[in-house]
């Protein structure tokens, strides 16, 4: 699917929302297209565009461009009680937002902006790194410092 030149995400912008288009847990730059923050597709937001992201193993999922050789690094774009379905795995697969249901993988329990810290989640929380199967589990991202805690839908 081709996305018009104004939803590629080539021209995505730090603050930008990107949704992920279709199954598949790749995250080629057809697999995605620039959304407004508030839609309800909005999974994901652009946190920094640069040649490399930083952190990459704390959760952000990296979108490459060949166009332009540069990276956009991406954060979930979350709220309380969103639901996502997660493609294979996180955070190398893709999350689509999807109503709260039998579709859903995980939901929003909290989002902690400021605060990069699993123990936000509960005592016993694992980050989602390092255990990737579990629930609950903490989604940390350092730069900017934000924590999601995720449990069943």
């Amino acid at each position: 699917m081709a996305c018009a030149a104004e939803d590629d995400p080539s021209n995505a912008q730090v603050g930008s929302c990107l949704e992920a288009l279709g199954k598949g847990g790749k995250t080629l730059r057809e697999d995605f297209h620039i959304v407004g923050c508030t839609t309800p597709q909005a999974a994901y937001k652009v946190i920094k565009k640069a040649n490399r992201c930083d952190d990459v193993t704390n959760g952000y999922l990296v979108m490459s461009s060949r166009r332009t050789r540069s990276q956009l690094c991406l954060t979930l774009n979350a709220k309380k009680g969103d639901c996502f379905y997660q493609e294979i795995g996180f955070p190398t697969g893709k999350a689509s937002k999807v109503t709260c249901g039998p579709s859903a993988t995980y939901r929003v329990t909290k989002v902690s902006e400021g605060a990069a810290d699993a123990s936000i989640c509960g005592k016993d929380v694992p980050n989602w790194t390092k255990t990737p199967d579990e629930l609950p589990r903490a989604i940390v991202y350092r730069h900017p410092a934000l924590t999601l805690c995720a449990d069943r839908p």
